[in-house]
């Protein structure tokens, strides 16, 4: 297998920080001794790539830097430290600042979110799941909802909401979720209890005359800082909050009703592969998939994420 690795590779890169990005010709990369080389043969799109991309979330990479994180495909080369995996397995992950969105990627096993593939899931649905699923799963631990507590989630319905949904639902969780119309009925059939039209008035109005008493947790993956602390008057003294975009001050909302708020580091979450495994296999875990993109098409995937209201996951095929 080895001898049938090129020694380049189509992928799609920024010369700077601010760039929009490129395809073009690189080197397939080199593997250290604790490595594996995947041929990818989906990737799945995030909106952390573009904040790497647009320079919104600073990282130490060299320049031309190889955008994405989430993958699945097949280990081509194992390096000699490696035991886990051999040639040929089909693995998937998060593989956090590797560069996903390529025909290659280098995986270093002991830095990475890394597993055989679901059998029950293509590569594409594969590629769909890891960053916005392990963000999911931390969020769920984070705020820790039992049978018939009542959690909203705002921002429902792209990849991070859609997995959140689900896995509050299996737990027995009331959901409330923020969602257009035109989205309501995707909301509901991932296990949304109650939806709030946030284009129809103050939702957190709404949340609180529905439940005047408090609701018991909030996730919520697209609110800045202003937002986010109107968002948490709708939970009871005592409730728990987690975001996936770092912008809840902990120490202010624990002074006010001893709220439990949690910054999510997106790129800590690699320890809970095992939970989504679980779920996938238990057939839980619905694995959206909005649009697929061909790897030259990685710019105009990126504008989507850009212009917000995604329903589900967007992933590159890369390697059919």
């Amino acid at each position: 297998m080895t001898s049938s690795i090129p020694p380049t590779m189509r992928a799609f890169a920024i010369d700077n920080f601010g760039d929009l990005g490129s395809l073009r010709e690189l080197p397939v990369p080199e593997l250290g001794p604790g490595d594996i080389l995947v041929r990818v043969h989906a990737a799945g799109v995030n909106p952390i790539d573009l904040k790497i991309r647009d320079g919104q979330k600073p990282v130490n990479v060299s320049l031309p830097h190889v955008l994405g994180q989430d993958a699945a495909g097949m280990v081509v080369r194992v390096g000699e430290a490696v035991s886990e995996f051999k040639e040929g397995d089909d693995v998937y992950g998060a593989f956090w600042l590797a560069g996903t969105f390529a025909e290659y990627v280098k995986v270093t096993v002991s830095k990475s979110a890394v597993s055989l593939k679901p059998a029950t899931l293509d590569f594409e649905r594969a590629a769909a799941v890891p960053t916005a699923g392990l963000a999911a799963v931390a969020a769920m631990k984070a705020v820790d909802v039992q049978i018939g507590e009542t959690l909203l989630v705002v921002g429902a319905t792209g990849g991070v909401g859609s997995y959140v949904i689900q896995l509050a639902a299996r737990r027995g969780a009331i959901v409330l979720v923020t969602a257009r119309p035109e989205t309501e009925a995707y909301a509901r059939s991932l296990g949304a209890s109650e939806v709030f039209d946030h284009l129809r008035g103050d939702v957190v109005a709404s949340v609180k005359n529905a439940y005047p008493d408090g609701i018991d947790a909030v996730v919520d993956v697209v609110s800045g800082r202003d937002a986010l602390e109107h968002i948490a008057t709708v939970l009871r003294p005592g409730g728990r909050l987690a975001t996936t975009v770092h912008s809840a001050d902990e120490s202010a909302m624990a002074r006010r009703g001893g709220i439990r708020a949690t910054n999510l580091d997106v790129f800590g979450a690699a320890g809970h592969l095992d939970v989504l495994n679980s779920a996938i296999q238990e057939s839980a875990l619905l694995v959206p998939v909005e649009r697929r993109y061909a790897l030259s098409d990685t710019a105009e995937a990126l504008a989507i994420i850009a212009g917000g209201h995604t329903r589900g996951k967007l992933v590159l095929t890369i390697n059919p």
